[in-house]
Order: C-alpha cells, then structure tokens, then sequence
C-alpha cells in the first residue's frame, strides 16, 4: 500500500490524524528485522517488499515523531518493551513458525496503544489510510492464494486495520453520542 501513507500524511498536516508513537516505533523496528532478514537471499519478491516496507515505515516513524501522541503511559512503555521483545525473538529464532509467531506477537502488541487512543478519540485515526491498508492486506492474501507462514501477516494486518475502522466509525455504527 504504497498510496496510503499520502492520505495519513495529509490528515497528519491537517492536524487531524495523531497517530501512536510506539506503534509506529515497533512497526518500524519490525520493518528493520524484516529487512536484515531477506538481505543476502535469493528472494528478490522479499527484498523489495521487505525494503518498501522499511522505507514507508521509516517515514511514518518520522511523522509519528513530529505529530503523533503517546510514548508516556505505563501501558505505552509495557507495549513498547514486550513489542521489542517479540521482535528481537522473532530475528534470533531458528524456528520459522517459531518467529513469524513472534513478529505476530510484536505488531500486535504494538497496536494496542493505537486501538485505546482510537477507542479514546475516533477522529484521532485518518479513516482512509486504514482502509487502503486493510484493502492491500486482503489482496496479498489473494495474492498468496495458499496457506502458507507468510499469510498470517496480511491476516494480523487486515484484523489490525479493521479494528481501527471499527473503532473510528463505532459511534456511527452503534448510533451513540
């Protein structure tokens, strides 16, 4: 999804989309392991998607760090460590299953300060940037078309960015103030 950063950075300058610090940090550790992970193979599909990634979640660290929010909470800090920690697991580990777990594991963690200043304030999440990136994950997953290990990041990625639609929208969906 190499047009949604776009709409995020044009809600960020807008002063409307705020997003997390430390979901946007773990991302970008991710993205880093991923990249160290594929250099030197014969993947040349991984290497380019694993140096898109890098690059995207690279500029969206940057502009996380100049107009998102968060970082301070203890529940920030737990995230922030227990993400780490599921990265670095999943670049040490010999075991595949073992370590897409792990990286699982850490996108997932990383997204739970996202999820509670969603559910906290809904206009704080640019609808757009969700939605395209929930609709890239459903086309990788038709893409890959079998299941393999490497399905089950689009499937995290389509359940992370729906959660964060449904949470922008709950209000509207459940008729609440």
């Amino acid at each position: 999804s190499l047009i949604s950063p776009y709409f995020y950075t044009k809600s960020m300058l807008a002063g409307k989309a705020k997003p997390h610090k430390v979901t946007r940090t773990v991302v970008w550790i991710a993205s880093l392991t991923g990249i160290i992970g594929v250099i030197g193979s014969s993947n040349l599909a991984g290497i380019i998607f694993a140096g898109i990634f890098f690059i995207r979640a690279t500029y969206l660290l940057i502009m996380a760090m100049i107009y998102g929010v968060g970082g301070a909470t203890a529940l920030d800090r737990i995230c922030f460590v227990i993400g780490s920690l599921g990265v670095g697991l999943y670049f040490v580990t010999e075991n595949p299953l073992l370590a897409v777990s792990f990286g699982i594991l850490a996108d997932l963690i990383a997204y739970i300060p996202t999820f509670v200043k969603t559910w906290k304030t809904p206009s704080s999440e640019d609808p757009t940037f969700f939605a395209i990136e929930m609709l890239a994950s459903v086309f990788a997953l038709i893409a890959i078309g079998e299941f393999r290990i490497d399905i089950f990041f689009p499937i995290l990625f389509v359940l992370s960015s729906g959660t964060v639609l449904f949470l922008i929208y709950r209000k509207k969906i459940f008729h609440l103030r």
